[in-house]
């Protein structure tokens, strides 16, 4: 599928620190409002506007309700394949990690049409046309991502293990996957100072993030989907992470 879509609702305020976003993100804000920064510049997303994260990015989010009724977003998800024509469409602007986008009809129309197709369960064909157009009323805003990250060794080993990440991972396996020897892969995440271990914990984190926010599924079958055995390491291991419990960011 060329895009995914995630619905969050917080009756109470998330903060989440380093927030990762792993792939390209378009974020609608519903109701409440949304701080997000990354450690140089800040800013404030209130209901009705959007966003856009490039692949890659680390961000400290907050999700602040409504005085009148819960917090509510929409995001949907690109994965790094369903880019290159979105990146040459935006090639006048200068890349970006992240950026607000200014409010226009055209955005919010894309949006609208990407989220019903995606309801609609559209096949990938179809779907494709309406994420192109999603991409090219972002590019039009004025953002143009930074799309290096998805060339790295680690997003390549993250890609792999996120199609399976409650799978009992080796890095032999991932090696074997990605046609390297053992030996080089490690050397080539070394590179990037990273590692296996760090990859796939940052993947089942991340997916216990998602699963977390974005459905109503009993945390202790999550940390099962996420390949932690025991609910408490899980909710151990979530909270040195994102600085807060599943149980804490659910509620």
């Amino acid at each position: 599928m060329p895009i995914a879509r995630i619905d969050i609702v917080a009756r109470r305020r998330q903060r989440i620190v380093a927030a990762p976003f792993a792939e390209f993100a378009v974020i609608h804000v519903r109701a409440g409002y949304k701080r997000i920064g990354d450690g140089t510049r800040h800013a404030e997303i209130p209901a009705g506007g959007y966003f856009a994260v490039a692949p890659g990015q680390l961000l400290h989010v907050e999700n602040l309700p409504a005085a009148d009724g819960p917090y509510a977003a929409v995001c949907l998800y690109v994965p790094h394949d369903s880019l290159a024509a979105f990146a040459a469409a935006s090639a006048e602007s200068p890349t970006q990690p992240w950026a607000v986008l200014p409010a226009h009809a055209t955005l919010e129309q894309a949006f609208a049409y990407t989220r019903q197709g995606l309801a609609d369960g559209l096949p990938d064909l179809l779907l494709r046309h309406r994420v192109a157009e999603l991409l090219a009323a972002v590019a039009l805003a004025g953002f143009r991502p930074q799309l290096g990250q998805a060339r790295r060794a680690c997003e390549r080993v993250r890609l792999l293990l996120a199609s399976r990440p409650a799978r009992a991972w080796r890095a032999e396996d991932a090696a074997r996957h990605l046609a390297v020897s053992p030996a080089t892969l490690r050397r080539r995440l070394a590179d990037e100072a990273s590692s296996f271990r760090a990859v796939l914990e940052e993947v089942r984190l991340t997916h216990g993030l998602a699963l977390v926010q974005g459905t109503t599924k009993p945390l202790k079958l999550i940390a099962a989907d996420c390949g932690y055995a025991s609910p408490s390491r899980f909710a151990a291991r979530f909270r040195e992470r994102f600085g807060t419990t599943p149980s804490s960011l659910r509620d």
